[in-house]
């Protein structure tokens, strides 16, 4: 009798311990969808857009909103510009790239190297642009809250990263094949919402794109 008590508790304990039918079918449909979407990325030689962003900040009243350009072409050049209310902008061609803002006459240059800062913000970009889904998986936890569109959540996986940034929704095209929208979640609910149009996909970049008039 004490034997078959113990062989009822294993069960248990295994029934508690393995995934559901459920779960393991759904993180399979995650990971086949995660797949495919790496896949049409990869067709991916260069992006041009506009871009609106708005900045809900509980501070303010009012929404702080701004217009942009967007540029990327493979391998890692980017070109991310304001121009409207205010100007400013950077671009980077490999790890060297240049900045400029209204107040300054000159853009100032810099590398990835010895400016973590816009190591970073270039390394997330490429890598929402890219969806390198290895680099994302391991620094996010990834979670497609929607399939068509689709819909990802990435929450960071650091507790330092979880001090300024909460979560990060991207929104994809109908066809699931680039980005149509990005929200950054910050702790204590402000975020900024960034929204891409007029979207052209392996088009012709004017020459001098990534180089600073």
């Amino acid at each position: 009798m004490t034997s078959l008590k113990y062989y009822l508790l294993f069960l248990c304990m295994l029934a508690i311990a393995l995934p559901s039918s459920e779960g393991l079918a759904e993180s399979n449909r995650q990971d086949l969808f995660l797949q495919s979407l790496e896949a049409k990325s990869e067709k991916i030689n260069s992006i041009a857009s506009n871009f609106t962003q708005q900045s809900y900040i509980s501070l303010f009243e009012d929404t702080i909103s701004s217009k942009g350009k967007f540029t990327f072409s493979r391998p890692d050049n980017l070109r991310w510009e304001y121009t409207a209310p205010f100007v400013s902008g950077f671009l980077l061609k490999g790890k060297t790239g240049l900045r400029w803002d209204a107040a300054g006459d000159k853009a100032t240059p810099f590398s990835t190297d010895n400016s973590p800062e816009m190591a970073v913000i270039s390394e997330q970009i490429l890598a929402w642009t890219t969806m390198n889904i290895s680099w994302l998986d391991s620094v996010y936890t990834i979670k497609v809250t929607n399939y068509s569109p689709a819909v990802m959540e990435l929450t960071p996986r650091s507790a330092l990263a979880k001090d300024f940034l909460s979560l990060i929704k991207i929104f994809f095209s109908p066809d699931a094949t680039h980005l149509q929208g990005i929200e950054l979640h910050v702790p204590g609910g402000d975020y900024t919402k960034i929204n891409f149009s007029d979207i052209e996909i392996n088009g012709v970049l004017p020459d001098g794109i990534f180089e600073k008039e």
